[in-house]
């Protein structure tokens, strides 16, 4: 891994880790985030006995961190797609910052 995509991984990583309240060592670059979020959500729910949307409040709150992070708005580029991986989302942030230079 290059030294700037290393750095956009750690960064990646943190942000989800702090927002999951995770161990970022379970983070790696096929975390299926999406997935994550969707069986995570479901149990809370399931939980609560509410299907309210709060529980998806947590990806909005990654995505607007990490958009925040690199000063990038990325929070679209994903909404059609089923599973995100960490991989994916440090491809999109390299590929973005690689456009800003």
């Amino acid at each position: 891994m290059r030294r700037g995509t290393l750095d956009i991984f750690q960064i990646v990583r943190v942000i989800i880790a702090r927002n999951l309240e995770i161990d970022p060592e379970a983070i790696d670059l096929d975390f299926k985030f999406h997935n994550f979020i969707d069986r995570l959500a479901e149990l809370r729910q399931r939980q609560s006995g509410s299907k309210d949307l709060l529980s998806y409040l947590e990806a909005a709150n990654i995505y607007i961190d990490l958009s925040e992070a690199f000063q990038l708005d990325f929070f679209a580029d994903f909404t059609d797609s089923a599973c995100i991986t960490v991989a994916d989302l440090i491809f999109l942030i390299r590929s973005k910052l690689d456009n800003l230079v």
